[in-house]
């Protein structure tokens, strides 16, 4: 058996490429199952009740968040050491299990820069695309499996989220193909896909009911900076008023979570979706000045704005880890 799981804090790629990628092995005759390393959040949820609304026939049986969850801070109450694992839509320690070299690492897929070493030889796919489900589709698609209506939807709506219905920088003419031959396996126009999408980003953008703490676990991630220890909140919305509106709370999770976590900093990203403007929350002095000097600006009424910069992976993290490596030599 391969088990099969995306990140951390997952988002709707985490979700939707580990049940692809199980079904594209189980599709093969190798066994697999794919969990689940937190809970859904908010737009992943509207897309797993939409699923569950129109595709009845195909998650019969199947659990309320899709995927069964694997606590990834105690692994082996689930797997084995020396299991056979698949990674997706991540590769680095920090969004993974614990002791994630204690186990056999056999695929990763992923559109992330590589940090991992693996135990013995593994099929790895990684590419500088905006999915990781656009290249699960272009497997699937050269091994001649198909994809069923429902997983075409999941596949999709991983695709519209991630490069932001094909809006972020991060997306490439792979990105575009792929959504394009899934929205003909869906007999999806245009119109249907992008009215699809401001749904999504409405339902991630319903925040008011969260906690502080929620928030920012949200769409979190942890990397290895110029030696320091950064985690980064990404809370993409299309209303970043509400946001703004609950600084305080923000800043007092944010001291809390840095401490828990063992962090030298905490990035809060807040990102507006409509306008492709983020604003990095300048709530520790000391970040503030990386930020400022990374960024080549200063903060106005406790945010740094940042047109056009939208991507935690292609552009907010290669600037700082740019920066601080270039202070450090």
């Amino acid at each position: 058996m391969h088990h099969i799981f995306g990140h951390t804090s997952p988002d709707t790629d985490a979700f939707a490429s580990a049940f692809a990628l199980a079904y594209y092995l189980n599709a093969q005759h190798i066994n697999a199952t794919a969990y689940r390393l937190g809970q859904p959040n908010l737009e992943t949820r509207f897309v797993l009740d939409y699923l569950f609304t129109n595709f009845q026939a195909e998650m019969d049986g199947l659990p309320n968040e899709l995927l069964p969850y694997l606590d990834p801070s105690q692994p082996l109450d689930t797997l084995n050491k020396s299991d056979k694992i698949g990674l997706t839509d991540h590769n680095e320690q920090a969004q993974s299990i614990a002791n994630l070299s204690d186990f056999d690492i056999r695929y990763v897929i992923d559109h992330h820069k590589l940090n991992l070493s693996t135990p013995t030889p593994a099929e790895i796919h990684i590419r500088p695309v905006g999915c990781t489900c656009t290249i699960l589709y272009e497997m699937f698609v050269m091994r001649g499996i198909d994809i069923t209506p429902m997983l075409c939807m999941l596949m999709l709506s991983a695709i519209i989220s991630d490069t932001l219905n094909l809006s972020s920088p991060t997306t490439t003419d792979d990105d575009r193909h792929a959504l394009h031959h899934l929205m003909n396996i869906a007999n999806l126009s245009i119109k249907d896909k992008d009215d699809y999408a401001q749904k999504m980003f409405t339902a991630k953008s319903n925040l008011s009911w969260l906690s502080a703490h929620e928030i920012l676990l949200m769409d979190y991630k942890e990397y290895d900076i110029g030696g320091q220890t950064w985690g980064i909140a990404g809370i993409e919305t299309l209303d970043p008023k509400q946001i703004f509106h609950r600084l305080n709370e923000l800043s007092d999770s944010a001291k809390q979570l840095t401490k828990e976590k063992r962090l030298d900093y905490l990035m809060i990203a807040i990102v507006d979706i409509k306008n492709k403007i983020s604003h990095l929350y300048a709530h520790d002095p000391v970040q503030n000045t990386i930020i400022s000097q990374a960024f080549h600006t200063t903060p106005h009424d406790g945010l740094f704005t940042l047109t056009g910069i939208i991507s935690r992976k292609k552009q907010l993290v290669p600037t700082l880890k740019h920066h601080l490596e270039k202070s450090i030599s």
